[in-house]
């Protein structure tokens, strides 16, 4: 009886001894993630662990992605599997962590995802890697992006869009006391700046961003925004074009009157709108957002003078012709 007890008893200190040691290498696997340092993922789940080694010969094509990113800006990717997708793996290389986003559909190959590069980001490129979990619990072989960062402000309030092909599309924002910033009016009499404008006229540069900064020295003006996304020049209508607008106040995302960021697309043969200073009157806003009291690092009384920035001999022409519609 008492020989039975013993064993009895070692066999539970050897169980208690192996599942204590799984403990350590579970915990052994965990890693402090750095590649939120340089992006986040919509919708997606930070993983500190190392990223998933392939498993099989499945493959994933990029399809579409903006591979010019700014600081606080975001980067709309498209891409296609080979077989469905329970989870797609979203890393960079050099850095520790990963992203994992469950597809919304995992029966479509085509799967879309949205970069938010954060705003502390100082690199001049970086690249992206990319993987996926099939439904066979096999992980895909990887693919890499590289990725050009484009120096920008961010500021106090940052509005930026990115969209994904070679076309001019405009950014517009309007104040609480009906100032406009957009290519006709690059900054406001607060210090507001548009510092990016990307393709003018289809003049293109392939940066494919824009981006509204609101320095620490400017005066933010309690109240409503509104922002608007336009379609000033369709320069290839043969292919639609999928867009991000966000928002960033103190550094932080803020709620908006829709979400934030806000995604859309125009789609094929979406029309030239050429819009300049009475924009509200031709398109909706994708969305406003509240500024409230005290969101200013500089004090009201302080008042600074904020000169006009001098147009371009591009947005001079896309003036003239926004005026003569």
């Amino acid at each position: 009886m008492k020989q039975k007890i013993l064993t009895y008893g070692l066999l539970v200190f050897v169980l208690l001894a192996f599942s204590a040691c799984s403990s350590d290498d579970d915990a052994n696997n965990e890693i402090d993630a750095t590649v939120d340092n340089l992006f986040n993922v919509q919708d997606a789940i930070l993983q500190n662990r190392d990223f998933p080694t392939a498993s099989s010969e499945a493959s994933l094509e990029i399809l579409n992605m903006n591979t010019n990113v700014i600081p606080g800006g975001t980067s709309y990717a498209t891409i296609q599997t080979s077989t469905p997708a329970g989870r797609i793996y979203i890393g960079a290389v050099d850095e520790l962590g990963y992203f994992e986003l469950t597809p919304e559909s995992s029966s479509d190959l085509d799967q879309s995802f949205i970069l938010k590069i954060s705003q502390l980001n100082e690199e001049e490129n970086f690249s992206v890697r990319l993987a996926y979990l099939d439904q066979n619990n096999q992980v895909s072989q990887a693919v890499i992006a590289n990725l050009m960062v484009t120096s920008v402000g961010t500021g106090t309030l940052q509005v930026s869009l990115s969209f994904d092909n070679d076309k001019d599309v405009d950014l517009h924002l309007i104040e609480p006391d009906g100032e406009h910033i957009y290519y006709g009016s690059m900054n406001s009499s607060n210090g507001g700046e548009l510092d990016l404008d990307s393709n003018p006229a289809c003049s293109i540069d392939g940066i494919n961003n824009e981006n509204i900064t609101y320095p620490e020295e400017a005066q933010l003006d309690a109240g409503t925004y509104y922002v608007y996304v336009d379609m000033y020049s369709n320069c290839d209508p043969s292919i639609a074009t999928n867009y991000v607008a966000s928002v960033y106040l103190n550094g932080v995302e803020i709620p908006t009157s829709t979400q934030n960021p806000f995604n859309a697309t125009f789609p094929v043969d979406f029309p030239s709108n050429g819009g300049g200073s009475g924009i509200e009157n031709d398109i909706n806003p994708v969305f406003s957002f509240e500024v409230p009291e005290g969101s200013s690092s500089r004090p009201a009384q302080v008042e600074t003078n904020f000169q006009p920035k001098p147009m371009t001999e591009s947005a001079k022409r896309k003036l003239e012709f926004s005026q003569n519609r």
